[in-house]
């Protein structure tokens, strides 16, 4: 069977990297295992550093926008403008690497409790205390994942993947790679996701998968 790579660079906050991600979840249920989606992180606040009213307002108006999308339903600006935004949005995305620690399937279920309580509840979910209490929703198992979120080593593999989408060329997120080589940056509607796609399973030779039938 033809076979196609994409790599996602993304960050939890980033909620044009929440759409990409929702568009790739029905190719993969319409490819199945003709797509292999696999996630790098890549902060768009590497750095704690208070965020500005400038940014607070530009990072607000990007939630809007995405509000307004297909599947973008119920995404509020709060959490840059209640006061409590975060200072960086590395600590989302270390707490995935602790989570993944305990399996890909844990991992996932954080990542969806991280969206839900940032981009619908407003939570600032960089502070430890809430990325522990999600953690323990989903049911990590806690002391695992604070000795996980604790070590320098997960910290620097988060770190790293970032540096090594920047040698790529990644200069924001979200952004896919195809098969190692082709980059397409920003969330495209699902229609040019899907045309794309088929266009570069077929260069394979094979024919790609139809889509599911439901």
């Amino acid at each position: 069977m033809a076979r196609l790579e994409v790599v996602l660079y993304h960050d939890v906050l980033c909620s044009w990297c929440y759409l990409a991600d929702q568009r790739l979840s029905v190719l993969r249920a319409e490819m199945g295992d003709a797509l292999d989606v696999s996630y790098r992180a890549y902060a768009i606040r590497p750095e704690a550093e208070a965020v500005s009213p400038h940014d607070a307002r530009v990072l607000a108006r990007h939630y809007r926008r995405v509000a307004k999308e297909p599947g973008g339903d119920g995404i509020l600006p709060d959490l840059w403008l209640n006061g409590d935004a975060p200072a960086s949005t590395l600590p989302p995305l270390v707490a995935l690497e602790a989570a993944r620690l305990q399996g890909t399937v844990r991992r996932d279920a954080l990542l969806l409790s991280l969206r839900e309580a940032a981009f619908r509840r407003g939570l600032n979910v960089s502070r430890r205390d809430v990325l522990i209490e999600l953690a323990q929703r989903v049911g990590l198992d806690v002391d695992r994942f604070v000795t996980a979120l604790d070590a320098p080593a997960t910290e620097q593999a988060v770190r790293a993947e970032h540096a090594e989408g920047h040698g790529r060329g990644v200069r924001g997120v979200p952004t896919l790679i195809l098969n190692g080589e082709a980059m397409l940056t920003g969330a495209r509607p699902l229609v040019e996701y899907r045309k794309l796609f088929r266009r570069l399973l077929s260069k394979s030779g094979l024919p790609p998968p139809e889509p599911l039938l439901h």
